[in-house]
């Protein structure tokens, strides 16, 4: 009987091979990583604008229906300058309150958010004012899936429901980062 120990020079050809992929893989997520928190860590303003956007993303994915009854006001509002609706999904931001109305709109050519925090009798009790971009002169669309036409409109006034889409974009040309916010809200 042959008794063999250690390994061929093929094996270890392998082993050294499949190492240094796992090398490679974990130095460039380690390189992506360190990046985004030197990115982060050099630019408050601009990490605290990614945590707005992705506030305001989570929000209108959880708009309340405008079907819903509740003590506070729940109607989706929205124009080509401005945004308007209720959310339940305060978490995070304010764990007190029942839900939050949310306006969003073009002031100035920034993107302004107003966020009212409503105890369960649907009362405001704090109201914080928030630029989410600067000179980015925003405007707003909405989008209805519509067998016959479906397209993104300027404006939103159908009361019994939520829109399939909505989108943010900046004007063309402006110096801003803004690149298209588009929401699908959860259709309950």
């Amino acid at each position: 009987m042959n008794t063999r120990s250690g390994l061929s020079l093929f094996e270890l050809l392998i082993a050294l091979a499949l190492l240094a992929l796992i090398a490679v893989g974990l130095s460039g997520a380690l390189g992506f990583a360190i990046a985004v928190y030197d990115r982060a860590r050099l630019d408050p303003e601009q990490s605290e604008r990614v945590a707005l956007t992705a506030r305001l993303r989570s929000w209108l994915t959880n708009a309340a229906p405008p079907a819903g009854i509740a003590p506070y006001p729940i109607d989706f509002i929205g124009d080509e300058k401005r945004l308007e609706f209720t959310t339940i999904h305060s978490k995070g931001f304010a764990p007190e309150a029942a839900a939050l109305r949310i306006l969003v709109e073009n002031d100035a050519g920034n993107l302004v958010g107003t966020i009212s925090e409503m105890n369960d009798d649907g009362e405001v009790s704090v109201v914080h004012t928030v630029i989410i971009a600067h000179d980015i002169n925003p405007t707003f669309s909405y989008f209805e899936v519509d067998p016959d036409d479906p397209s993104w409109s300027g404006t939103w006034s159908d009361v019994a429901r939520l829109p399939d889409l909505v989108r943010i974009e900046g004007a063309k040309g402006d110096a801003a980062a803004w690149h298209t916010f588009i929401v699908k809200p959860l259709l309950y």
